[in-house]
């Protein structure tokens, strides 16, 4: 009777032990970036790499992560970057912590993506002159670049400063193709408030056009120091798909992150698609676009 019984039994025992490592909560939950970023509670900025910057390089560094249930990062991989700036993104991120995210009222292991800007200033620090007596005003961020007059200021301050803003219209290529993700983009505003130049820092080619178009029709209150002077500034914006419309998107101003003199870090949760989504490799745009100008 016994020996009927044990081969019974342990047929069960193996049935549920492969069960159990089957089941679907072992596996981390793949989480939109927007979803886990109202999350983040401890971010560390990386050091701006001194051969990076000396050599002036700059960019983008997208990182895959998985958020334990306790909110540690772990097993921070990495997508693309260069190979200069990609270490110290790396370093940095593992520092984050996120608040735990629950499915089904229970924390869980999440993956997501992570991208970490990595900008320089428009002139090396041999270009940069000290602050100026009784320091830069409210809002300035590091010195007055030597001989230009311009004042760096950060976005923050410049939006509370917006009398004309321009939503981008979602591209419709970039619906179609399910597209979404933060455009960065470098802006030089004149002493009268109009936007007179432009420069790229990241963002998907289907979107970045967009963008562009639509930050170049801004304008913002003369910035005075003493008298109104130029400066230079940043514009982040979101693109998100609508879950519940496949064929609508918004678009809205994204996370603001914290500048230094002479390089800019910011890091932000992306929902850029990786290399090898499927996604079209070859996109026509303007050659001022591909050029990062306009």
């Amino acid at each position: 009777m016994t020996r009927r019984l044990a081969a019974p039994l342990s047929v069960i025992f193996f049935v549920a032990s492969f069960a159990a490592s089957q089941d679907p909560a072992q596996t981390p939950t793949e989480v939109p970036p927007d979803s886990v970023q109202s999350l983040l509670i401890r971010r560390v900025n990386p050091t701006y790499p001194p051969l990076a910057r000396q050599a002036r390089i700059q960019g983008t560094v997208m990182l895959r992560v998985l958020i334990t249930k306790a909110g540690d990062i772990q097993n921070v991989r990495l997508v693309s970057g260069h190979p200069m700036l990609a270490p110290a993104a790396i370093e940095a991120v593992k520092q984050w912590r996120y608040q735990p995210y629950m499915v089904n009222g229970n924390p869980a292991d999440v993956e997501t993506s992570v991208q970490v800007v990595f900008k320089l200033a428009e002139n090396p620090p041999e270009g940069i002159v000290g602050d100026a007596p009784g320091g830069l005003p409210p809002g300035a961020i590091g010195s007055v670049v030597a001989g230009s007059g311009r004042v760096r200021v950060s976005e923050s301050v410049m939006r509370a400063s917006r009398i004309q803003q321009m939503d981008p219209v979602y591209p419709p290529y970039a619906l179609q193709s399910r597209v979404e993700g933060t455009v960065i983009l470098d802006v030089y505003v004149d002493n009268s408030g109009a936007v007179e130049r432009i420069a790229l820092i990241s963002g998907h080619p289907l979107l970045a056009p967009a963008a562009i178009e639509a930050v170049k029709q801004w304008r913002y209150r003369p910035y005075v120091y003493g008298n109104a002077v130029p400066v230079e500034t940043s514009a982040t914006l979101n693109f998100t798909l609508s879950a519940d419309h496949p064929a609508e998107g918004t678009v809205r101003d994204g996370p603001t992150f914290p500048q230094n003199g002479y390089g800019v870090i910011g890091g932000i949760v992306s929902s850029a698609p990786p290399p090898g989504s499927g996604l079209p490799q070859r996109v026509r745009v303007s050659s001022g676009v591909a050029a990062g100008r306009w």
